[in-house]
């Protein structure tokens, strides 16, 4: 049993010993399957803005709503309410896109 008491009452400790690690060895490759049933919310944004209730309650078809980023800044891919990257429209056939221009670190 490691660590016995002696009569002073004092511990007696005994080394250790740890295995050798071999050279080569790796870590498990990632296994990305694990990830491909597991939803989750993806979201473009083009800009967000502030206005008041009344405001909203009168827009109407025409109406414009000025947003707080300027033309061509690129646009944030939003996952489960986070940036993760930054990037800009395309368009594929009749679809709109977002052609990833900058991962966003954290």
């Amino acid at each position: 049993m490691p660590g016995q008491f002696s009569e002073e009452g004092s511990v007696e400790v005994s080394g250790i010993q740890f295995p050798t690690l071999e050279k080569g060895l790796s870590a498990k490759k990632f296994n990305s399957e694990i990830f491909s049933n597991i939803p989750v919310e993806v979201t473009v944004e083009l800009g967000r803005t502030k206005i008041s209730l009344k405001d909203l309650y009168e827009l109407s078809e025409g109406s414009i709503i000025e947003l707080e980023r300027l033309a061509g800044e690129p646009l944030d891919l939003v996952v489960n309410g986070q940036i993760v990257a930054q990037g800009e429209v395309v368009a594929i056939d009749e679809n709109y896109g977002l052609r990833i221009t900058r991962i966003v670190a954290r």
